[in-house]
């Protein structure tokens, strides 16, 4: 098991660092093409518009076609599988995730590279495990491990993508499945490092996080965004019902249309598309001023959900994290504007404003904690982010808000038992 844990991280590594590089490499081509259109006069959004909607278009077609369980984030279908729930897909989910992600976030779609990488994983270990182990138990061991090590990969995060298994995937904590997590995201982010170097996701300036007691203002920071993570939840499972609703037109024109709404803003803002890592770069520099913090929490507050409705591969961590850093960032003005003497710093509050919104999201709060330490440097903040993540938790269940994945995965189960009781023709029909 061990020895099939190596290999599934070095090759998820490998893998990951390549989609990482290519979408690197698909964004600043967006954003060229983006700055040319603006030097032809009322017509010039055209051009983003009809590339990102043939983008988005394409993306779906390839997962309708090949692999219809590369569809969204990826990472509630390893969860059910995980469960027994269902069966691993076919070996195309890894294909159509890698080409199909590179299409719809290299497009600009307000999606995370995390999600991917996180099922790539997964099917690198559904692939390479039968070679190693026997047992039915085994292999799903190997697939979670490979899982965590996308999620490692994705976010230069090797505790956090191990913690992610334990925590989010799996909520068990054995031995084997500790050696196979750790041997996978160790290999698994080496490999990444080797190929694409080492950086932190974000470059954070060392801080001094308010000594003693916790800061009751951080505490208020995640009780506000326990309830925006309730609503961001709400808003993503409303737009999945809506698209369906509208299910007499082709999929493929609906996920169209919804990337040439996207390509539209990234004509006028292009700053506000994408992953939304540069964006969040210049929050966490402060460079991002108290009056655009709330546009930018609007735009991609919306702009998440939307873009997740076309069903194409793309993930929810990254989107979160931008929305969290930009309300946290924008609490913290407001701190210092009524109480001039506070310790926290604005990028203080920006980076436990992303673990807050994603405890209120997810419900993984130990994950979020760690990935926003690995991602930053910022140790110090580990109090404030605790007890930020408790008030996001807390108002999220109290507002009756199942996690995120929670909720994808029933939906999904559902209608893959609906699926199943319809004729193949019927769905032919149907899609």
């Amino acid at each position: 098991m061990t020895t099939a844990s190596v290999i599934v991280g070095a090759v998820t590594g490998v893998v990951g660092g390549s989609f990482r590089w290519c979408l690197a490499q698909a964004e600043q081509l967006r954003d060229r093409m983006v700055f040319l259109s603006h030097g032809k006069p009322y017509i010039g959004w055209v051009v983003p518009v009809l590339v990102a909607a043939a983008a988005v278009a394409m993306s779906r077609l390839l997962v309708l076609k090949l692999a219809p369980e590369a569809s969204g984030s990826g990472i509630h279908r390893v969860e059910a599988i995980m469960a027994g729930e269902i069966e691993p897909g076919s070996d195309m989910v890894l294909p159509v995730k890698f080409f199909g992600g590179l299409l719809s976030l290299g497009s600009g779609m307000a999606l995370g590279r995390e999600g991917p990488t996180v099922q790539m994983g997964a099917s690198i270990g559904y692939i390479i495990a039968p070679w190693f182990v026997r047992e039915k138990d085994d292999e799903r061991v190997v697939l979670a491990a490979g899982a965590g090590a996308g999620l490692a990969v994705a976010f230069n995060a090797p505790v956090g993508g191990s913690v992610f298994v334990f925590e989010e995937l799996t909520n068990s904590f054995t031995p084997w499945l500790l050696v196979a997590t750790l041997s996978a995201a160790t290999f698994a982010v080496g490999v990444m490092r080797w190929m694409i170097g080492n950086q932190y996701v974000f470059f954070v300036l060392p801080g001094n996080a308010p000594g003693g007691p916790i800061d009751w203002f951080f505490l208020l920071l995640g009780g506000l965004l326990g309830v925006a993570g309730a609503a961001y939840n709400a808003l993503s499972l409303r737009l999945l019902d809506l698209t369906e609703r509208f299910a007499r037109y082709p999929a493929v024109a609906r996920a169209a249309l919804i990337g040439a709404v996207v390509g539209l803003v990234a004509f006028f803002a292009p700053a506000l598309v994408g992953s939304g890592d540069t964006l969040t770069q210049s929050i966490l520099s402060n460079k991002v001023p108290l009056h655009a913090l709330g546009l930018v929490f609007l735009v991609r507050f919306l702009l998440g959900p939307w873009s997740y409705a076309a069903g194409t591969p793309g993930g929810m961590f990254a989107p979160l994290l931008l929305v969290g850093a930009s309300f946290g960032a924008g609490f913290g003005g407001v701190v210092h504007y009524l109480n001039p003497t506070a310790v926290a710093s604005n990028v203080d509050f920006a980076i436990v404003g992303m673990v807050a919104l994603f405890a209120a999201s997810v419900r993984a709060p130990l994950t979020g904690i760690v990935l926003a330490i690995e991602m930053t440097g910022r140790g110090d903040l580990t109090l404030g982010m605790l007890g930020a993540a408790l008030g996001a938790m807390l108002v999220a269940m109290l507002l009756k808000s199942p996690p995120i994945y929670q909720s994808l995965r029933e939906r999904m189960l559902i209608r893959e038992k609906s699926n199943a009781a319809i004729s193949p023709v019927d769905v032919g029909i149907a899609t």
